[in-house]
């Protein structure tokens, strides 16, 4: 007797069943750092039988994007992934626990190397973008507790451990997420603290602003659920109210200019009236004239004769009018 056997085709996968998939993206393109840049560009996709579908790819992008623009866009560090917004440092200068002794001044240029930037850890680079920072925004040399201290000492730390960031990617395509996760602390710490500057001093906060070259939004309250059906009635929704204004713009343009040409219309036509009650005033008073032989007065006017209406009322009194009763008898 001849047994069946199955045939299984199918591969084993030792990692899964799928490979992982990673919906997050490196955002390279400047633009992106816009607050509505994903809300802007929704509202100029073409309305037709593809618009949902466009809003789909629209979104995945949005969320691919979402966590490096929130480590990146505050700081414009996309746009600048050269020196990540941190300035720049003179290397023969010493390093910060020699920048005060004397004798380096007249020493060899082999002794200054050895006490330079040049020659010196990433972390006393680090600590120098720190100090060249803190002396832009501190209110005085030994400021050490203000808001404006420890946000340019947070901008330095954010700035320097993106920087990291990036290095260690040219090594590896796995993110530190040990690093990236402190990162979003400090971030989220900066700004915290820069709301509390905006309410206690508007022009102190500008000030920073400017100095650091970094950007401060009010976040948004999660008003809405995340998904994308949401967010893609929300963006269908504000684009429908945007083309019904449009339209109604465009109506009230034409409706506008259809007025003035009627309003054109309807005084040339009363021109033309006016000018032909003039004619007929003119004749009226030539045949006046030509019956009575003299001018009728200008200021009279024409009117029409009232012994039709005066006789109609004469003969609708004579049979309807009945006197009303009286105890009288009359003789």
């Amino acid at each position: 007797m001849m047994q069946r056997r199955g045939l299984h085709l199918s591969a084993s996968l030792f990692r899964g069943r799928s490979f992982f998939f990673n919906k997050h993206k490196k955002v390279t393109d400047p633009e992106y750092q816009e607050e509505d840049f994903f809300e802007k560009k929704a509202r100029d996709l073409p309305l037709d039988e593809h618009y949902i579908d466009a809003l789909k790819k629209l979104y995945e992008e949005k969320v691919g994007a979402e966590r490096d623009l929130g480590l990146k866009a505050a700081d414009n560090l996309v746009a600048d992934r050269v020196s990540f917004g941190l300035p720049s440092l003179d290397l023969a200068q010493p390093r910060g626990p020699y920048r005060g002794i004397d004798e380096l001044k007249n020493a060899p240029d082999s002794v200054k190397k050895i006490f330079s930037l040049e020659m010196g850890t990433r972390r006393e680079r680090t600590d120098e973008w720190k100090r060249q920072l803190i002396d832009r925004c501190s209110l005085h040399s030994i400021d050490g507790d203000s808001l404006e201290m420890k946000i340019a000492w947070t901008t330095a730390l954010i700035r320097h451990w993106s920087m990291l960031v990036d290095d260690i990617a040219k090594e590896t395509p796995k993110k530190p997420t040990w690093l990236t996760h402190r990162i979003w602390l400090v971030i989220n710490w900066r700004r915290k603290m820069l709301g509390q500057l905006r309410d206690q001093n508007r022009e102190n906060f500008e000030r920073i602003l400017k100095e650091l070259q970094i950007a401060y939004h009010v976040p948004k309250q999660p008003e809405h659920v995340k998904t994308r059906k949401a967010w893609a009635e929300a963006q269908l929704r504000s684009r429908v109210e945007e083309e019904k204004e449009k339209r109604l713009e465009a109506l009230h343009v034409k409706y506008t200019n259809e007025r003035e040409t009627r309003l054109a219309e309807m005084r040339a036509r009363r021109e033309e009236l006016e000018k032909g009650i003039a004619d007929i005033d003119r004749q009226l008073h030539e045949i006046t004239v030509f019956e009575d032989g003299e001018e009728r007065p200008s200021d009279k006017k024409y009117q029409q004769s009232l012994v039709g209406e005066l006789t109609e009322k004469v003969i609708h009194s004579q049979l309807f009018y009945h006197p009303k009763p009286t105890m009288t008898r009359n003789n």
